[in-house]
């Protein structure tokens, strides 16, 4: 089994997407017979793009297999199931709203935060320089430059995700250690 990870946001355009396009590749090479995603969202935020994807890989002979809800867009003939695409159209539709409705919630809460005047954001001297960041998680790295992906290097060196993005942006800044 190939597995193929994102690192940018899934509400990023289809385009932007270099694993996603790496999925196209492969089933236009005819390599692939069935993408695996563990819930719809991870497929993108855009219920228009998710369509497109998965229309788009139905016609490459592509099965696309969401696994939280069991749902295959093509059925044991290999042709394409309507019932589930209309399924899949709908929930792509939720995780598009609940992803409107969340930034909306996040732009609410800092507005009311600002009209309280609140301080928003880390406090003074809480953030540390680039060289700082790459000294304090040289192990980091030099996991990322042996080509452990984020979420591994995260999960082997016990620091959160958004450290190891940190490390990465710190890296291709061109700081070295």
């Amino acid at each position: 089994m190939l597995v193929i990870s994102e690192i940018v946001s899934g509400s990023s355009k289809n385009v932007d997407r270099p694993g996603l396009q790496q999925i196209f590749d492969l089933a236009r090479k005819e390599e692939i017979q069935e993408v695996i995603s563990l819930e719809l969202s991870r497929l993108g935020r855009n219920a228009m793009d998710v369509r497109q994807t998965i229309l788009h890989l139905i016609e490459l002979g592509v099965c696309t297999h969401i696994v939280n809800r069991s749902l295959k867009s093509l059925d044991r003939n290999r042709k394409k199931d309507n019932t589930v695409m209309l399924i899949l159209g709908l929930l792509a539709d939720l995780a598009e709203m609940e992803k409107e409705t969340l930034v909306e919630r996040i732009h609410s809460g800092l507005d009311e935060a600002r009209r309280k005047d609140k301080k928003l954001g880390r406090p003074v001297g809480s953030h540390i320089d680039d060289r700082k960041l790459l000294q304090d998680y040289a192990g980091v790295a030099k996991d990322l430059k042996s080509g452990l992906s984020i979420r591994k290097t995260a999960a082997f060196r016990k620091v959160s995700v958004d450290t190891v993005q940190r490390v990465k942006k710190a890296m291709t800044i061109g700081h070295n250690i």
